[in-house]
């Protein structure tokens, strides 16, 4: 006879994670005519605009946008440093690794590295090498055994379990722009020329707030200029931004974070009102916020089942979950020395990088750069950078699975002036989010054999010990009794107060 049982549906989304993927572009690009020739390239930087991303009917991922250049060098019978800016846009594909059932994807952009050589005095070639990182969501539907129905069946005894699961409840994104006009110090020259402009957008705060997902964020702009007179001057600010998305659909008390891609920027000397105002940089972004929802997930299943009547043949299934979700951040102090091979005069800028973030054992290990624009004791401008790897203890437990990794600089970075060049010291923050995909068997299905063939004869009565791999259910199971007739008869109340030294008396159901 089929069991009848009582089912209960999960619908979530599964967190996915791939490997990342790299590409390189290039452009070649030509000096303006109302520019000298190039004499020397000093440095290049560049931002990363991902404007699209997608999953193509191959399973290819294909990522585009473009790298905003600027190009720092020195021209020829002029004085000072002059800067060329331009986009160079790219298309990456990741191959064969994106399943067709992905959803939300996203994928996130790096800039490994930039470089220009000089083609002619007035062509150069630009190299940018990417690196990006997809990731995304997965709608999973599961039906699960919880109860017996009214009419399931007699005498079945049910082994039920919970776990407590974190799934992805949702996500929602928002573009939005962000402007700021930032004051110069009249005490010094107004800005010329935008040389450089570095940006690093990260989350602060992200809540449920009735309907509304509210986030905040830190723009931490970083804007080499050259001032009237030719002094290089360098503007920091630190600006906070916050944003309201739609949240229908979510509890509140779900948790959720944000990610920030950044899809155009532009920055200028002068202001809206007073184009010409050499003492205001105005900078204008376009942001897109990307907030992911997390809620808990209680499943109930039954583990096993057997009738105290007749035998019972079970179909299982496999439940996998994503338990024992952890987040930690570490700050690791970094000291790395940039050899310049000339005597350094001043520092004027400095950048620090992060990549990959690969879990090694009981640590992690961060692959990073850095880069300083630094006047030698002539007063020529240049520039050195340095790729390295830090290591970073990790505070995960080493058997958590899907361990992933983040790090990035955002504390004051310390210059200092040695022999062989510039000596940097910065903190590296570095957060981990980890969890265990458990797998467990659980119930589908069962029928009872209404006929016990070759029934054998057991005794009604049986005296013997609980071994310490033994639960009183698979005890009860095999004499087809119950955990609760074995401890009323054993005048017991929990199967913790059971000592395996104890003969325990087996009554079996009739």
């Amino acid at each position: 006879m089929e069991l009848n049982f009582k089912k209960v549906s999960h619908d979530y989304y599964e967190p996915l994670q791939f490997a990342p993927f790299s590409c390189e572009t290039m452009r070649e690009n030509i000096v303006p005519d109302s520019c000298g020739d190039i004499a020397r390239i000093v440095d290049t930087t560049g931002l990363v605009c991902l404007t699209s991303c997608e999953l193509t009917g191959d399973g290819r991922f294909c990522a585009s946008g473009s790298v905003d250049a600027s190009v720092l060098y020195i021209p020829e019978k002029e004085d000072g440093v002059r800067a060329l800016h331009f986009q160079i846009p790219f298309q990456c594909y990741g191959e064969g690794q994106g399943p067709a059932d992905c959803e939300f994807l996203d994928i996130r952009g790096e800039l490994h590295s930039i470089d220009t050589r000089v083609l002619n005095p007035r062509k150069v070639l630009t190299r940018a090498s990417l690196t990006l990182y997809p990731s995304g969501c997965r709608h999973a539907t599961v039906s699960v055994c919880t109860e017996m129905a009214e009419d399931g069946g007699e005498n079945v005894q049910l082994l039920r379990e919970k776990r407590e699961s974190r799934v992805v409840a949702g996500v929602r994104e928002k573009e939005f722009t962000f402007t700021e006009e930032l004051p110069l110090s009249p005490g010094r020259g107004g800005a010329e020329e935008i040389l450089s402009t570095r940006l690093d957008i990260r989350g602060t705060d992200s809540k449920l707030i009735g309907s509304k997902l509210v986030v905040k964020g830190l723009i931490s702009a970083a804007i080499l200029y050259r001032e009237n007179g030719g002094r290089l001057a360098l503007l920091q600010q630190d600006l906070p931004f916050s944003q309201i998305l739609e949240g229908n659909g979510f509890d509140e008390d779900c948790e959720s974070d944000a990610a920030y891609h950044l899809l155009s920027a532009e920055c200028r000397a002068g202001s809206e009102g007073a184009p010409d105002d050499a003492y205001v940089v105005t900078m204008s972004l376009l942001v897109k916020a990307r907030v992911t929802v997390w809620r808990g997930e209680e499943v109930a299943f039954i583990a096993d089942l057997y009738s105290t009547a007749a035998p019972v043949s079970c179909q299982m299934m496999e439940l996998e979950l994503n338990e024992d979700a952890q987040k930690s951040t570490r700050r690791q102090n970094v000291r790395e020395l940039l050899e310049t091979g000339v005597p350094v005069k001043s520092v004027l800028d400095t950048e620090i990088g992060c990549g990959a973030v690969q879990p090694a054992g009981s640590e992690v290990k961060i692959s990073a750069w850095a880069r300083c624009l630094y006047l030698d004791e002539n007063d020529v401008l240049g520039s050195v950078r340095r790729e390295f790897t830090v290591s970073c203890p990790a505070e995960m437990p080493g058997e958590l699975a899907g361990c992933q990794g983040e790090a990035a600089c955002h504390g004051d970075v310390i210059t200092n002036i040695m022999p062989e060049g510039i000596e940097l010291r910065f903190p590296l923050d570095c957060t981990l989010s980890a969890s265990n995909r458990r797998r467990y068997l659980c119930v589908s299905g069962g029928e009872t054999d209404e006929e016990e063939q070759n029934k054998e004869v057991m005794p009604s009565l049986i005296l013997r010990k609980l071994s310490p791999e033994e639960t009183l259910w698979s005890v009860a199971k095999q004499y087809r009794t119950t955990r609760k007739g074995i401890l009323e008869v054993n005048e017991l109340n929990e199967e913790s107060q059971i000592p395996y030294d104890r003969l325990l008396l087996i009554p079996r159901t009739r």
